[in-house]
């Protein structure tokens, strides 16, 4: 699956865990005979991506499954300025809090 990445040489970290991620949106597949290769829609997720880190790859879902890019764009717009904690830190805590607020959250 190819996953959209945001600011890939950039890490995003709930301050509360400081667990560094990274910040993707994996995408679904069109059905069979759909003209595109992807349908629109994913999924958010935070996925730690550190070679030797025991839990590389473990992946944090922020929203649902099936959510709309779009959506889900409109929710974070802005990130890199209202979300940066230094110059390549982000804070997810903040993103996801903003997924939450848009409904589109994995989190009551």
């Amino acid at each position: 699956m190819a996953d959209i990445d945001y600011a890939l040489a950039c890490d995003f970290i709930d301050p509360a865990e400081n667990i560094p991620r990274q910040l993707r949106f994996q995408r679904n597949w069109a059905p069979p005979g759909d003209p595109r290769t992807f349908d629109g829609t994913g999924q958010l997720v935070a996925v730690i991506a550190e070679f030797g880190h025991p839990f590389n790859g473990h992946s944090l879902p922020l929203s649902k499954p099936g959510v709309h890019l779009e959506d889900v764009n409109n929710a974070i717009r802005g990130w890199e300025t209202w979300a940066t904690l230094d110059p390549t830190t982000y804070n997810l805590a903040a993103i996801r809090a903003r997924i939450n607020r848009a409904g589109l959250g994995n989190q009551p």
